[in-house]
């Protein structure tokens, strides 16, 4: 699809952002309100709840979380003053990574937080659609989020195309 856009697809981005942006901050506050995590606090946490030995190397983290190094090198400062996260040098095997993992006060208060955290996005964006629109959003989602692939995959490969001439 190309050309100009109609009011309709401007209005539908508009709303996009706004509705975005409304639950982002309505669901931040009630997180933090609730087990005084950041989002920011919360998005580690999870991704390192989710990994083999709660543990990854810091530049793969920053990585899967597409924040540059030096935002992720201070959010693990300050998660690591609380408690929440340690640092250390890899393994043999890798000795000059640093390796992030979860403590047990972060994987506590991560655990703590997600009953709040999931009741705070029922209430703010999951109550207020349908059960069949839950099934019509999630299909368009997951046609949008392959779009998103589709042209990022093409994006690289013209990159490299136009770096290999």
């Amino acid at each position: 699809m190309s050309g100009r856009t109609t009011a309709r697809q401007r209005r539908v981005w508009q709303n996009f952002l706004v509705l975005g942006e409304l639950v982002r901050r309505e669901t931040a506050r009630e997180l933090w309100e609730a087990s005084g995590l950041s989002e920011p606090d919360f998005t580690v946490l999870a991704r390192l709840a989710a990994a083999p030995d709660a543990a990854m190397r810091s530049t793969e983290l920053a990585a899967v979380l597409d924040w540059d190094t030096s935002r992720m090198s201070h959010q693990l400062r300050r998660m690591e003053q609380r408690g929440l996260v340690q640092r250390c040098r890899g393994t043999d095997t890798d000795g000059r990574a640093a390796i992030v993992s979860l403590t047990d006060e972060g994987h506590s208060a991560y655990r703590r937080s997600l009953g709040p955290h999931w009741r705070s996005i029922k209430h703010w964006f999951l109550d207020g659609i349908e059960p069949e629109q839950t099934e019509q959003l999630d299909t368009i989602l997951q046609t949008l989020l392959g779009h998103l692939q589709q042209t990022q995959d093409k994006a690289t490969q013209d990159e490299a195309s136009k770096e290999s001439q």
